[in-house]
C-alpha cells in the first residue's frame, strides 16, 4: 500500500475507528487525483460486515462514487463503482452512513475501502469501523422544573421497560443517566441511545419544552460531574439565610468558614443576643 502523503494522490483523513450515536448520520470523504497526463478509470471498493444484537435492524449508505447509490446494509456485503478521471484532475467521492435507529451499544459496522487505478499503478486500502454508543442530549424545561422532569422522565422510562419486558425479554431502560445541574437553569441532560425515544416518552411531560437538537460532547458538561465544595463561593461578612433546622428562615452573617468540616459559624442579624451558631454549609443560602 503506498503512502498516500507521499505520493499525493488520494486522501481520506477518516480514522480507523469513529464512535457514533443510533440514528446519526456519518458522513466520509475520499479525494483522488490522476497525477498522469491521460485519462485513467479507478475502482472504488467498500467490503462491509456488520455486527449487532438484532440483525433485522439495517444500516443505511449513500455512495456517491460515479453516480449516487443507496444502498441498505444488512449482514456483509461489498459495493463497487468505477470512473473516469482526466488527466491531472480530481474528483471527491462521498460517502454517508445512516446508523439504525433501533441500535444496540457496540453495535459495530466494519468497512474495509480500497481504492485502485485500473493500469495497477495506483492502489489504496483502509479498515474503518463505526461503533455505536449512547449519546448525551440536551432537554428543555421551563426554569425551576429541571429536576421534577428529570424524575418524571426518569419513571417513564423505568415504566416503559418494564413494559417492554413482559414475557420475560429484559431489556435496559432508554434512560442511562439524568443530569440536571443547579447551575444551568431550563436544561437536563440525558444519556441515551435512542434519542427519539426520549422525545417521545417526554411528550407531555409538565415542564418539558422541547429536545435540543444534535448530541452533547461530554466534556462540555464534565466539569458539573464533579460537586463544588459546599462553602465555595462564601465570603466572612456574607448575608445569608438558614434554610434548615431550628433557626430555618432567619437572616446570618458568616463569621466562621471551615473548609475542612464544610462548615460555617453564623451570627443572626436579628436576634437580641449575638449568639454564633454552627452549621453545615448546605443548611445556608447566600443573599445578594
Amino acid at each position: 500500500m503506498e503512502n498516500a502523503k507521499e505520493y499525493e494522490w488520494i486522501s481520506f483523513d477518516a480514522p480507523e475507528r469513529l464512535e457514533a450515536g443510533a440514528g446519526e448520520s456519518i458522513n466520509l470523504r475520499f479525494s483522488v487525483k490522476n497525477i498522469q497526463n491521460v485519462k485513467r478509470k479507478f475502482r472504488f471498493t467498500a467490503e462491509y460486515s456488520i455486527q449487532e444484537n438484532d440483525n433485522t435492524v439495517d444500516w443505511k449508505s449513500v455512495f456517491n462514487i460515479s453516480k449516487k447509490n443507496e444502498i441498505s446494509m444488512v449482514g456483509s456485503g461489498k459495493f463497487q463503482d468505477d470512473v473516469d478521471i482526466d488527466p491531472l484532475k480530481s474528483r471527491n467521492f462521498d460517502i454517508t452512513i445512516q446508523a439504525p435507529k433501533g441500535a444496540y451499544p457496540n453495535d459495530t459496522l466494519k468497512i474495509h475501502f480500497s481504492v485502485e487505478s485500473e493500469d495497477g499503478v495506483h492502489s489504496f486500502s483502509r479498515d474503518v469501523s463505526i461503533v455505536l454508543r449512547p449519546v448525551i442530549v440536551a432537554l428543555k424545561t421551563t426554569v425551576g422544573s429541571e429536576i421534577q422532569v428529570a424524575v418524571d422522565l426518569n419513571n417513564r422510562a423505568e415504566k416503559d421497560r418494564e413494559d417492554r419486558s413482559e414475557g420475560g425479554n429484559k431489556v435496559p431502560s432508554e434512560v442511562y443517566a439524568i443530569m440536571a445541574p443547579y447551575e444551568i437553569k431550563g436544561y437536563i441532560f440525558v444519556e441515551t441511545m435512542h434519542p427519539d425515544r426520549i422525545s417521545y416518552l417526554a411528550r407531555d411531560i409538565r415542564g418539558y419544552k422541547g429536545m435540543v437538537s444534535g448530541k452533547i460532547d461530554l466534556e462540555e458538561i464534565a466539569h458539573y460531574l464533579t460537586p463544588k465544595p459546599a462553602v465555595s463561593g462564601l465570603e466572612l461578612g456574607s448575608l445569608v439565610e438558614l434554610v434548615e433546622g431550628p433557626f430555618k428562615g432567619e437572616k446570618a452573617k458568616i463569621i466562621s468558614i471551615d473548609s475542612v468540616k464544610e462548615e460555617v459559624t453564623v451570627q443572626l442579624v436579628e436576634s437580641m443576643v449575638p449568639i454564633p451558631v454552627t452549621v453545615k454549609a448546605e443548611s445556608i443560602r447566600q443573599l445578594k
